[in-house]
């Protein structure tokens, strides 16, 4: 699970142990080995080896890479490893995504991965995140004599806990396979508690489908942790994240260690994402929908689709979920639209429109109308403007919240305005995940025709850790640094914002309580 540079985790002194074959019979005795575990091939055999090594991106991470991709090769796929660079304050050093290929017999892909690094040398990351790469090593060998129309891509990646890197290196090497992955789903501590929850977008939600069901799964929508499936968001690439309702209370410490993992829930995982991974590789009609539609001359876009489907609309580069035909309207100018529908087998059809929308003289949401009657709860206030400078968020996933004050008038309805983009009758909650750069949020209210209520903000987005960046490995805990000059520095209220945005927004359907972290 990616770091959070709020908690530290300080380094330990290296204890030398027994031999390396000496203590792994130790810590596999000491895990409850599930009933399908027949060998040291079995989740406990790999959670006890990575748990063994120490798994710090660039430091000592190298053993753990080698023993990922001999129980790949051990599958019979194809390997890549791919190196990267990263930062510390000891200089440039260097590590790396393993890559097993499962090659299909039609077109399309999917990945299955989970990060292997730790962030700290002091951790054994046995839930956060061994038992995700177990899980992924023993879908792999479940899945290596059977045919599947689809190919399928076993990620471990690095970097995670720095900072998502791995994902974002592989996906910018490979961002032509972008529009073949038909979805991505990451494993990211699932071996304690007693349940998984499998999270996506609502666009996404279509892949909940394909989960098995079982008493310990529970699917839903919404994603309150990060972790390399953003990185796939980011790009508007479908995507999952299965973790466990552990709480993860012992993740980043010296106590994330493997007796105190569930291996039943492990294997509970193993079996939904092998069960998954059959039914989004196996799909025998690769018919896409069909999808027509045009930008209308005051900037409405309408569409329809060939058949029942989940649908995703993307302007100028921000994916602003899924949103009806007619619901959407451009303000004037030129503009990119892309709408995209998804069928239950993951195919994927698209529609990519160009509109240049006249001027009609139409008035801005915010002509005439001052702030009031509804607000816009993590606005800055022109105090900490003033003090702190414009909002800043490092992280494209920004909810459309408001709060109205009092009882709701009979026919009111909420506007939303991003970049003058109109939504007509907003959701409260809804996300969007936004292109870099400055972007501008307006909620109007109004009931028969007349303007009840009015807010607006501003806010920078950036693209997630986006530039060079360094991370502490010497007489220090683990934590990510920028080391530009130019970034503007995120005030401690401004990381709480941020941060209660991506909780609100991201648990919109289900209650806060249901889940605790």
């Amino acid at each position: 699970m990616s770091a959070d540079p709020s908690s530290p985790q300080f380094f330990g002194l290296s204890v030398v142990g027994a031999p390396i074959i000496a203590a792994l019979v130790l810590v596999v005795a000491a895990i409850p080995v599930p009933a399908c575990a027949a060998d040291v091939d079995s989740l406990a055999g790999a959670i006890g080896v990575l748990t063994d090594y120490r798994r710090v991106p660039g430091l000592d991470d190298g053993s753990a890479a080698d023993y990922i991709a001999g129980r790949l090769e051990e599958c019979g796929y194809d390997m890549q490893q791919e190196v990267f660079a990263v930062e510390t304050d000891m200089g440039p050093t260097a590590t790396r995504n393993v890559v097993g290929i499962k090659e299909g017999f039609g077109q399309g892909a999917v990945v299955v991965c989970a990060h292997y690094d730790v962030p700290d040398p002091n951790c054994p990351g046995a839930d956060d995140n061994a038992a995700g790469v177990a899980v992924m090593l023993e879908v792999a060998r479940a899945l290596q004599t059977e045919p599947l129309n689809r190919s399928v891509y076993f990620i471990a990646f690095s970097g995670e806990e720095i900072g998502l890197w791995g994902s974002a290196d592989w996906l910018e090497r490979h961002a032509d396979l972008a529009g073949e992955i038909v979805a991505a789903v990451n494993l990211d501590c699932v071996a304690r508690g007693d349940e998984l929850y499998v999270e996506t977008l609502p666009q996404y939600r279509w892949i909940l489908d394909t989960v098995p069901e079982s008493p310990t799964i529970n699917p839903q929508i919404g994603s309150g942790l990060g972790g390399d499936h953003w990185r796939f968001w980011e790009r508007h690439v479908p995507a999952v994240l299965i973790s466990d309702n552990s709480g993860y209370t012992l993740r980043h410490t010296p106590d994330d260690t493997p007796e105190a993992l569930n291996l039943s829930l492990a294997t509970s995982c193993t079996e939904a994402v092998t069960g998954m991974v059959r039914t989004l590789a196996s799909a025998g009609d690769a018919t896409p929908p069909m999808v027509e539609g045009s930008v209308e001359e005051d900037g409405t876009i309408r569409y329809t689709i060939s058949e029942p489907s989940i649908t995703q609309l993307i302007i100028d580069g921000t994916d602003f979920g899924v949103l009806a035909s007619g619901q959407v309207t451009l303000p004037a100018g030129p503009h990119t639209v892309r709408v995209v529908a998804y069928d239950a087998d993951g195919n994927r059809g698209a529609l990519d429109l160009k509109a240049d929308v006249p001027d009609t003289d139409r008035d801005a949401p915010g002509s005439g109308h001052q702030p009031g009657g509804i607000s816009i709860p993590w606005k800055r206030t022109e105090e900490d403007l003033k003090k702190y400078g414009m909002q800043h968020y490092g992280t494209p996933f920004v909810a459309l919240s408001y709060d109205r004050p009092g009882a709701e008038e009979t026919g009111t309805r909420i506007d939303g305005y991003v970049d003058g983009i109109r939504i007509a009758g907003l959701e409260e909650g809804h996300v969007v995940v936004h292109a870099p750069g400055s972007h501008r949020y307006e909620v109007v209210a109004a009931a028969a025709g007349t303007v009840v209520g009015y807010d607006e903000t501003t806010y920078i987005v950036e693209r997630m850790h986006d530039g060079p960046q360094a991370y502490y490995i010497k007489d220090s805990f683990v934590q990510e640094v920028a080391i530009r000059e130019d970034a503007l520095p995120l005030a401690p209220v401004a990381c709480a914002v941020a941060a209660s945005l991506l909780v609100v927004g991201y648990l919109f359907s289900r209650s806060v309580g249901s889940r605790r972290r």
